[in-house]
């Protein structure tokens, strides 16, 4: 099972750019969360299979309606719905992470912890924590995975059907 359970990432998806910028959130997200991100391109998601919701921009920018039917479904499930942060809450890591679509950890002293420093981020295929910078964001259908090198080669090598846990 994975420590955390994959987030779901919507925005506008009405022009190839607009997908192409979703795709790219996505993979920060996952990159700076160290979970599966998936990103969604219609509204044919359970939003009760993510543990959040990340916006490419506001929710007062949101568009399309299948973003917004997510955003309802969420808010409606008390799942949390995060907007991008702002220039001005934008912070760094001490590991060097600069955090701009998910908030980091911030412990009583005000220190900012990223998901790798406070051990949160985990190979999606063993559950097994890993330095951020050393696991793989991989492509899996409409979601980035985070991937332990080994465990990414294991993947390709091997001839079963089973795949990384994301939900989608």
């Amino acid at each position: 099972m994975l420590a955390h359970p994959a987030v779901l990432v919507i925005g506008p998806t009405a022009s190839p750019s607009d997908v192409e910028h979703l795709r790219h959130v996505a993979w920060n997200v996952a990159y700076e969360l160290g979970t599966p991100a998936a990103y969604a391109t219609h509204a044919d998601y359970r939003v009760t299979d993510f543990s959040t919701l990340h916006l490419t921009g506001s929710v007062e920018s949101l568009r399309d309606a299948s973003a917004l039917v997510l955003v309802g479904e969420a808010m409606l499930a008390d799942i949390p719905v995060h907007e991008p942060l702002t220039a001005d809450e934008a912070v760094t890591c001490d590991c060097g992470l600069v955090h701009h679509y998910t908030r980091p950890h911030v412990d009583e002293r005000g220190d900012v912890w990223c998901a790798e420093c406070h051990e949160d981020s985990a190979c999606a295929w063993c559950g097994e924590w890993n330095d951020t910078e050393d696991l793989e964001i991989v492509a899996q259908g409409d979601a980035w995975v985070p991937l332990h090198p080994g465990c990414l080669t294991a993947l390709r090598s091997a001839t079963s059907t089973s795949r990384p846990r994301v939900a989608a």
